[in-house]
C-alpha cells in the first residue's frame, strides 16, 4: 500500500548554538521515474502553504544500508507550539489534495517517528545540504548531552553545523534514541568529514579532547550511518 509519512529530522542553521525545537519524522520510498515529480509537488505546496512557525525540508537519503534504505525523508520542525498547530488536522482541502496526488507518486512508507532536539552548534554561515546522520542508543541521555554539548560549543570548527536530538516516538527494534547531524558545505568535506576542517597540526589536541568527551559520556552504540542531500527547503 502507498502510504505518505509526515517526516522530519531537525537540521539547524543558526550562529552558535542552534535554537533547540521539536520535530516529526517520517521516510518513504520514491521510484527514480518519480524522483523529480514529488520534488515539485513538495516544493508547490509549502511555497503557498508553509505551516507558520514551523521549518520545511525535503532529504534524498543518498548513502544507507539495508536496514536504512527509504530514499527521502521529508522535514518539519519548530517550536510546540507551532507543531502543534500544525498537528491540529484541521479540515484542509488543499492539503489533503496535495496528500492524494503525492500518494500517487511514492511506492511506500518506511517509517516515522519525533522527538526533540538536544543541544546544536554551527562553525559559521551556512547552508550545509550534505549531512551525516549517526543514529544511537545512548545509556545515559543527561551525561551524553552534557559531554556533548561542553565539547562541541568550543570545538566546533568552523565550516560544520552539528545537532544532537532524541527519539521519543517511532524507534526501530535496533534501540536508536539519539541521533547526531553533522552538517557540511560540500560533498568532499562530507566524504573526509571533521579531520578536514581542523587544521593538522591542531588534530592530534582535537582528538585526544573528543575522546575525553565521548568517555564523559557513558556508554553508546551505533545503530546505523547515512548521508542526506538537502533538496529543498522552506
Amino acid at each position: 500500500m502507498k502510504r505518505f509519512l509526515f517526516i522530519s529530522l531537525l537540521c539547524f542553521g543558526l550562529a552558535g548554538q542552534a535554537q533547540i525545537d521539536y520535530w516529526t519524522s517520517y521516510t518513504f520510498v520514491v521510484e527514480p521515474q518519480n524522483v523529480s515529480t514529488v520534488y515539485n509537488m513538495v516544493d508547490t505546496y509549502y511555497k503557498a502553504h508553509k505551516p507558520n512557525g514551523v521549518s520545511v525540508r525535503l532529504f534524498e537519503n543518498h548513502f544507507t544500508d539495508h536496514t536504512n534504505n527509504y530514499t527521502h525523508a521529508l522535514v518539519f520542525s519548530g517550536s510546540l507550539d507551532a507543531m502543534g498547530s500544525m498537528y491540529k488536522f484541521e479540515p484542509n482541502a488543499d492539503f489533503d489534495l496535495f496528500l492524494t496526488q503525492l500518494n500517487q507518486h511514492i511506492k511506500d512508507g518506511y517509517s516515522s517517528s519525533m522527538g526533540s532536539g538536544v543541544a546544536g552548534f554551527t562553525g559559521g554561515d551556512g547552508p550545509y545540504p550534505f549531512r551525516r546522520m549517526f543514529l544511537m542508543d545512548v545509556d545515559d541521555p543527561a551525561a551524553y548531552a552534557k559531554a556533548f554539548t561542553e565539547f562541541n560549543s568550543e570545538n566546533n570548527p568552523n565550516g560544520r553545523m552539528i545537532f544532537l536530538g532524541s527519539i521519543s516516538a517511532g524507534r526501530s527494534p535496533h534501540g536508536e534514541t539519539h541521533f547526531i547531524i553533522t552538517g557540511f558545505k560540500d560533498f568532499k568535506t562530507a566524504m573526509k568529514g571533521v579531520s578536514a576542517l581542523v587544521p593538522e597540526g591542531q588534530w592530534a589536541d582535537y582528538q585526544k579532547r573528543w575522546e575525553e568527551s565521548i568517555e564523559a559520556g557513558g556508554g553508546v552504540r551505533m545503530v546505523s550511518n547515512s548521508l542526506r542531500i538537502l533538496l529543498g527547503e522552506w
